[in-house]
């Protein structure tokens, strides 16, 4: 059976807000509003990061505590995310997107890039992050480039 145009437009309209969701986030990150990106998760919301020494963030509390230390400062972080591919169902989404970074660590300026998978929840009427999980292809220092770092440990 066919959607209306009901339906059709307002998939449009999900999938507008879930990229503007994740277009907030690299705002928020980028200038060092800890809480506001915090805000753009659900209460009950998870950041896993995969490879190296890092604990999944689960929880409202603990992803304030979280965002607030590591986004202290404006554009220590720079976030770029495009290329979405989201999969809707009602008030549940989820999706990947792609992410181009570049930090400071240690002193020294690194670039990487990788990918989101998300879970996505309509809550109050707004569009959170329920499960965010990034996968890197890469983190090196800018001076290095990836094509020396391939075949490196990808630890973050």
């Amino acid at each position: 059976m066919a959607k209306s145009i009901e339906q059709r437009v307002q998939e449009l309209e999900d999938r507008d807000e879930i990229k503007e969701l994740t277009a907030r986030y690299c705002w928020h990150v980028a200038h060092g509003e800890g809480e506001a990106v915090a805000n753009l998760f659900a209460d009950d919301g998870v950041l896993d990061v995969t490879g190296g020494d890092f604990k999944a963030v689960r929880g409202r509390e603990a992803l304030l505590k979280f965002y607030r230390a590591s986004v202290r400062e404006p554009e220590v972080a720079l976030p770029f995310i495009q290329n979405h591919i989201i999969v809707l169902n009602g008030d549940e989404a989820h999706g990947t997107c792609a992410i181009e970074a570049r930090f400071a660590r240690n002193g020294e300026s690194v670039t990487a890039a990788g990918y989101y998978e998300d879970k996505y929840r309509r809550e109050r009427g707004r569009w959170h992050f329920v499960e965010r999980k990034l996968f890197f292809h890469h983190v090196v220092p800018l001076k290095q480039g990836w094509a020396e770092a391939k075949g490196q440990s990808r630890k973050v």
